[in-house]
Protein backbone atom coordinates (compact mmCIF):
# COMPACT_ATOMS: atom_id res chain seq x y z
CA UNK A 1 0.00 0.00 0.00
CA UNK A 2 0.94 3.72 -0.53
CA UNK A 3 -0.53 7.21 0.51
CA UNK A 4 -1.57 8.07 -3.03
CA UNK A 5 -1.33 12.37 -2.59
CA UNK A 6 2.72 11.38 -1.68
CA UNK A 7 3.66 9.26 -4.70
CA UNK A 8 5.14 12.04 -6.18
CA UNK A 9 6.52 13.92 -3.89
CA UNK A 10 9.95 15.28 -4.21
CA UNK A 11 11.48 14.37 -1.23
CA UNK A 12 10.28 10.66 -2.04
CA UNK A 13 9.64 7.59 0.07
CA UNK A 14 7.02 9.63 2.08
CA UNK A 15 4.56 7.35 0.20
CA UNK A 16 5.58 4.21 2.14
CA UNK A 17 2.79 2.42 4.16
CA UNK A 18 4.70 0.37 6.86
CA UNK A 19 3.61 -3.12 7.13
CA UNK A 20 1.78 -2.45 10.62
CA UNK A 21 -0.04 0.69 9.28
CA UNK A 22 -1.14 -1.57 6.14
CA UNK A 23 -2.64 -4.17 8.81
CA UNK A 24 -4.48 -1.47 10.38
CA UNK A 25 -5.85 -0.18 7.07
CA UNK A 26 -7.19 -3.60 5.98
CA UNK A 27 -8.78 -4.22 9.69
CA UNK A 28 -10.13 -0.72 9.81
CA UNK A 29 -11.77 -0.69 6.50
CA UNK A 30 -13.30 -4.43 7.24
CA UNK A 31 -14.89 -3.60 10.07
CA UNK A 32 -16.95 -0.42 9.00
CA UNK A 33 -19.57 0.66 6.45
CA UNK A 34 -18.63 1.72 3.25
CA UNK A 35 -19.03 3.19 -0.15
CA UNK A 36 -17.76 0.88 -3.38
CA UNK A 37 -17.38 2.57 -6.67
CA UNK A 38 -15.12 3.60 -9.02
CA UNK A 39 -12.86 7.27 -9.43
CA UNK A 40 -10.65 8.57 -11.74
CA UNK A 41 -7.45 10.35 -10.57
CA UNK A 42 -4.77 11.48 -12.34
CA UNK A 43 -5.55 10.13 -15.47
CA UNK A 44 -6.65 6.91 -14.51
CA UNK A 45 -9.65 4.99 -12.83
CA UNK A 46 -9.66 3.35 -9.71
CA UNK A 47 -11.88 1.26 -7.91
CA UNK A 48 -13.17 3.38 -4.53
CA UNK A 49 -14.00 2.40 -1.21
CA UNK A 50 -14.72 5.40 0.96
CA UNK A 51 -15.30 5.68 4.61
CA UNK A 52 -17.94 8.06 4.14
CA UNK A 53 -18.62 8.68 7.67
CA UNK A 54 -15.61 10.44 8.05
CA UNK A 55 -17.32 13.26 5.47
CA UNK A 56 -19.42 14.44 8.27
CA UNK A 57 -16.26 15.59 10.42
CA UNK A 58 -16.50 19.06 11.98
CA UNK A 59 -14.10 21.56 10.24
CA UNK A 60 -12.69 25.44 9.66
CA UNK A 61 -10.65 25.04 6.58
CA UNK A 62 -10.47 28.77 8.23
CA UNK A 63 -6.80 29.84 6.39
CA UNK A 64 -6.72 33.41 7.01
CA UNK A 65 -6.35 33.15 10.85
CA UNK A 66 -4.54 30.11 11.18
CA UNK A 67 -0.90 30.74 12.36
CA UNK A 68 0.29 26.66 11.16
CA UNK A 69 2.80 26.61 8.34
CA UNK A 70 0.73 24.03 6.16
CA UNK A 71 2.69 24.74 3.47
CA UNK A 72 5.88 23.72 4.82
CA UNK A 73 7.99 22.18 2.15
CA UNK A 74 7.44 21.60 -1.52
CA UNK A 75 4.06 19.68 -2.15
CA UNK A 76 4.49 18.15 -5.50
CA UNK A 77 6.72 17.96 -8.66
CA UNK A 78 4.72 20.72 -10.66
CA UNK A 79 3.10 19.59 -13.58
CA UNK A 80 3.18 21.25 -17.25
CA UNK A 81 -0.37 23.04 -16.90
CA UNK A 82 0.51 24.59 -13.33
CA UNK A 83 4.61 25.97 -14.51
CA UNK A 84 2.54 27.40 -17.29
CA UNK A 85 0.06 28.89 -15.50
CA UNK A 86 2.75 30.82 -13.26
CA UNK A 87 4.91 31.88 -16.20
CA UNK A 88 1.29 33.61 -17.57
CA UNK A 89 0.74 35.32 -14.25
CA UNK A 90 4.40 35.87 -13.26
CA UNK A 91 3.63 39.50 -12.39
CA UNK A 92 1.18 38.87 -9.80
CA UNK A 93 2.77 35.59 -8.62
CA UNK A 94 6.18 37.83 -7.57
CA UNK A 95 4.09 40.18 -6.09
CA UNK A 96 2.61 38.11 -3.68
CA UNK A 97 5.31 35.38 -3.48
CA UNK A 98 8.82 37.45 -3.92
CA UNK A 99 9.89 33.93 -5.50
CA UNK A 100 11.62 35.60 -8.60
CA UNK A 101 12.61 38.42 -7.07
CA UNK A 102 14.83 36.24 -4.73
CA UNK A 103 16.12 34.25 -7.06
CA UNK A 104 17.18 37.53 -9.07
CA UNK A 105 18.91 38.74 -5.87
CA UNK A 106 20.65 35.07 -5.73
CA UNK A 107 22.39 35.82 -9.38
CA UNK A 108 19.10 34.59 -11.94
CA UNK A 109 18.55 36.24 -14.89
CA UNK A 110 15.17 36.68 -16.27
CA UNK A 111 16.04 33.39 -18.65
CA UNK A 112 17.59 31.50 -15.90
CA UNK A 113 14.77 32.06 -13.80
CA UNK A 114 12.17 31.26 -16.63
CA UNK A 115 14.42 27.60 -17.36
CA UNK A 116 13.71 26.89 -13.54
CA UNK A 117 9.88 27.83 -13.05
CA UNK A 118 9.66 25.37 -16.66
CA UNK A 119 12.29 22.11 -15.59
CA UNK A 120 13.00 22.51 -11.62
CA UNK A 121 10.51 19.69 -10.07
CA UNK A 122 9.67 22.13 -7.54
CA UNK A 123 9.69 25.13 -9.44
CA UNK A 124 13.20 26.68 -7.66
CA UNK A 125 16.05 24.22 -7.36
CA UNK A 126 15.61 22.23 -4.06
CA UNK A 127 18.57 24.34 -2.18
CA UNK A 128 16.62 26.99 -1.92
CA UNK A 129 13.59 25.70 -0.61
CA UNK A 130 13.69 26.15 3.29
CA UNK A 131 16.41 28.21 3.21
CA UNK A 132 16.28 31.49 1.22
CA UNK A 133 12.64 30.34 -0.07
CA UNK A 134 10.80 29.63 3.00
CA UNK A 135 7.77 26.99 2.47
CA UNK A 136 6.60 25.69 -0.84
CA UNK A 137 7.35 28.24 -3.86
CA UNK A 138 4.20 28.94 -3.88
CA UNK A 139 3.12 30.00 -0.50
CA UNK A 140 2.80 33.81 0.75
CA UNK A 141 2.24 35.00 4.31
CA UNK A 142 0.28 38.43 3.93
CA UNK A 143 -0.42 39.46 7.69
CA UNK A 144 -0.26 38.11 11.15
CA UNK A 145 1.56 34.79 9.86
CA UNK A 146 -1.04 32.92 7.92
CA UNK A 147 0.01 30.73 4.61
CA UNK A 148 -1.94 31.19 1.90
CA UNK A 149 -1.30 29.81 -1.90
CA UNK A 150 -0.84 32.51 -4.65
CA UNK A 151 -2.42 30.06 -7.19
CA UNK A 152 -5.18 29.86 -5.65
CA UNK A 153 -5.30 33.29 -4.83
CA UNK A 154 -4.44 34.08 -8.76
CA UNK A 155 -7.45 31.95 -9.72
CA UNK A 156 -9.81 34.17 -7.32
CA UNK A 157 -8.44 37.43 -8.88
CA UNK A 158 -9.15 35.86 -12.31
CA UNK A 159 -12.83 34.81 -11.34
CA UNK A 160 -11.97 31.42 -11.74
CA UNK A 161 -14.63 28.10 -11.34
CA UNK A 162 -13.69 25.69 -8.70
CA UNK A 163 -12.51 23.35 -12.11
CA UNK A 164 -10.41 25.31 -13.01
CA UNK A 165 -8.83 26.08 -9.31
CA UNK A 166 -8.05 22.43 -8.71
CA UNK A 167 -6.25 21.93 -12.55
CA UNK A 168 -4.30 25.10 -11.74
CA UNK A 169 -2.99 23.16 -8.12
CA UNK A 170 -1.44 20.47 -7.31
CA UNK A 171 -4.03 18.26 -6.28
CA UNK A 172 -2.49 17.08 -2.31
CA UNK A 173 -3.35 21.10 -2.15
CA UNK A 174 -6.54 20.88 -3.12
CA UNK A 175 -7.87 17.70 -1.56
CA UNK A 176 -5.92 17.90 1.93
CA UNK A 177 -6.80 16.75 4.79
CA UNK A 178 -8.33 13.63 2.82
CA UNK A 179 -6.42 10.35 3.37
CA UNK A 180 -6.11 8.36 -0.12
CA UNK A 181 -4.31 5.24 0.54
CA UNK A 182 -3.53 2.99 -2.78
CA UNK A 183 -3.76 -0.67 -2.92
CA UNK A 184 -1.81 -1.36 -6.21
CA UNK A 185 -2.40 -5.33 -6.16
CA UNK A 186 -6.04 -4.64 -6.13
CA UNK A 187 -5.61 -0.95 -7.71
CA UNK A 188 -8.03 -0.07 -5.12
CA UNK A 189 -8.18 3.45 -3.55
CA UNK A 190 -9.40 4.02 0.20
CA UNK A 191 -10.75 7.02 1.54
CA UNK A 192 -10.71 8.56 4.80
CA UNK A 193 -9.89 11.17 7.07
CA UNK A 194 -7.29 11.92 9.56
CA UNK A 195 -8.36 10.85 13.05
CA UNK A 196 -6.06 9.53 15.71
CA UNK A 197 -8.72 8.21 17.89
CA UNK A 198 -10.57 5.87 15.33
CA UNK A 199 -7.92 5.36 12.40
CA UNK A 200 -4.92 5.71 13.89
CA UNK A 201 -2.80 4.78 10.66
CA UNK A 202 -3.25 8.11 8.15
CA UNK A 203 0.12 10.23 7.40
CA UNK A 204 -1.07 13.36 9.05
CA UNK A 205 -1.26 14.00 13.12
CA UNK A 206 -5.24 14.45 13.58
CA UNK A 207 -4.86 16.04 17.06
CA UNK A 208 -2.53 18.87 16.13
CA UNK A 209 -4.22 20.44 13.43
CA UNK A 210 -6.98 22.83 14.46
CA UNK A 211 -9.03 23.21 11.16
CA UNK A 212 -9.82 19.15 11.73
CA UNK A 213 -10.28 19.02 15.41
CA UNK A 214 -12.83 21.05 17.01
CA UNK A 215 -11.65 20.25 20.20
CA UNK A 216 -8.14 21.34 20.03
CA UNK A 217 -9.29 24.52 18.11
CA UNK A 218 -11.50 25.51 21.24
CA UNK A 219 -8.48 24.56 23.78
CA UNK A 220 -6.14 27.11 25.70
CA UNK A 221 -3.52 25.44 24.28
CA UNK A 222 -4.11 26.60 20.50
CA UNK A 223 -5.98 30.25 21.95
CA UNK A 224 -2.26 30.57 23.21
CA UNK A 225 -0.62 30.42 19.62
CA UNK A 226 -4.04 31.91 17.98
CA UNK A 227 -6.01 34.21 20.07
CA UNK A 228 -8.02 35.09 17.55
CA UNK A 229 -9.59 31.85 15.71
CA UNK A 230 -11.11 29.70 15.41
CA UNK A 231 -14.75 30.40 15.63
CA UNK A 232 -16.66 27.20 16.52
CA UNK A 233 -19.67 28.23 14.50
CA UNK A 234 -17.72 28.50 11.49
CA UNK A 235 -16.82 24.56 12.03
CA UNK A 236 -19.24 22.60 8.84
CA UNK A 237 -19.10 19.08 7.76
CA UNK A 238 -16.08 18.37 5.74
CA UNK A 239 -18.21 17.19 2.57
CA UNK A 240 -20.20 20.58 3.07
CA UNK A 241 -16.97 23.17 3.26
CA UNK A 242 -15.13 21.07 0.46
CA UNK A 243 -18.20 20.59 -1.48
CA UNK A 244 -17.44 21.14 -4.88
CA UNK A 245 -13.64 20.54 -4.32
CA UNK A 246 -15.31 16.77 -3.74
CA UNK A 247 -17.39 17.02 -6.83
CA UNK A 248 -14.47 17.96 -8.98
CA UNK A 249 -11.88 15.80 -7.59
CA UNK A 250 -13.90 12.86 -6.93
CA UNK A 251 -17.01 13.96 -9.63
CA UNK A 252 -20.85 14.54 -9.05
CA UNK A 253 -22.07 11.24 -8.69
CA UNK A 254 -19.66 10.39 -6.05
CA UNK A 255 -20.32 12.77 -4.14
CA UNK A 256 -23.66 12.40 -4.18
CA UNK A 257 -23.65 8.78 -2.58
CA UNK A 258 -21.74 10.09 0.02
CA UNK A 259 -24.39 12.86 0.61
CA UNK A 260 -27.31 10.75 0.04
CA UNK A 261 -25.61 7.83 2.67
CA UNK A 262 -24.73 10.81 5.44
CA UNK A 263 -28.40 11.75 4.82
CA UNK A 264 -29.96 8.43 4.82
CA UNK A 265 -28.29 7.39 8.10
CA UNK A 266 -29.35 10.94 9.39
CA UNK A 267 -25.70 11.06 10.33
CA UNK A 268 -26.10 14.88 8.59
CA UNK A 269 -29.72 16.43 7.89
CA UNK A 270 -30.59 18.73 4.53
CA UNK A 271 -30.12 22.11 7.00
CA UNK A 272 -26.28 20.53 7.32
CA UNK A 273 -25.95 21.62 3.87
CA UNK A 274 -26.44 25.39 3.71
CA UNK A 275 -23.37 27.35 4.13
CA UNK A 276 -22.49 30.98 2.93
CA UNK A 277 -19.16 30.05 1.51
CA UNK A 278 -17.12 26.80 0.75
CA UNK A 279 -13.44 26.74 1.18
CA UNK A 280 -12.16 27.28 -2.23
CA UNK A 281 -13.85 30.51 -2.98
CA UNK A 282 -12.93 32.44 0.07
CA UNK A 283 -10.94 35.13 -0.60
CA UNK A 284 -8.41 37.25 1.91
CA UNK A 285 -10.73 40.21 2.46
Amino acid sequence: MKYFLFIDHPKGGLDIVSQEKEERIRKYFSGIDTIETKVALKGKEYNAIIDYAMFANLTNFDCFNCVEHCCGDAPAIFNKKIRKFILENKDRYNELTKTLDILEELGNDSDEIEDMILEEEVLVPSKYIGNEIDLCACAYTPKNGQTLCSLHSICLDKNMNPKEIIENKPLICSIWPLEIILDEETNTLYFTLPDDFTNNFTIENFYTKSCINIDFAMSPIFRRENPNGFLEEDFKPFIVTYGETLKNVLGEETYHMIKNKLLEEDILENDDFVIEIEQINRALT
